[in-house]
């Protein structure tokens, strides 16, 4: 007899109208009830009345996980950092 106590691996969906959002700066960070908030957003420059740039940060994403996802997104990007920002080797002449 089959272990029945086994689950079967969950089925992933990857739904085409989801949009991607770009992000480059984290600007709050949380942990309440067992849940990790993470605050994103992204700078716009725009044109102000002095015809000057001025960067504007905007709130474009409010994530929010338990811990395990947490821990993996921690995982992932770590392995992302270390084989992308590995330091250059420096020749001596």
């Amino acid at each position: 007899m089959a272990d029945e106590t086994k689950s079967k691996p969950l089925t992933i969906t990857d739904d085409i109208t989801v949009p991607v959002t770009f992000v480059n700066q984290l600007v709050n960070s949380g942990f309440l009830n067992g849940v990790v908030n993470l605050c994103f957003a992204v700078a716009r420059f725009v044109p102000g009345e002095d015809g000057e740039i001025e960067p504007d940060l905007t709130i474009v994403s409010n994530l929010r996980m338990d811990l395990y996802a947490a821990q993996q997104l921690r995982d992932r990007l770590t392995a992302i950092l270390e084989a992308n920002m590995k330091p250059q080797k420096v020749t001596e002449h």
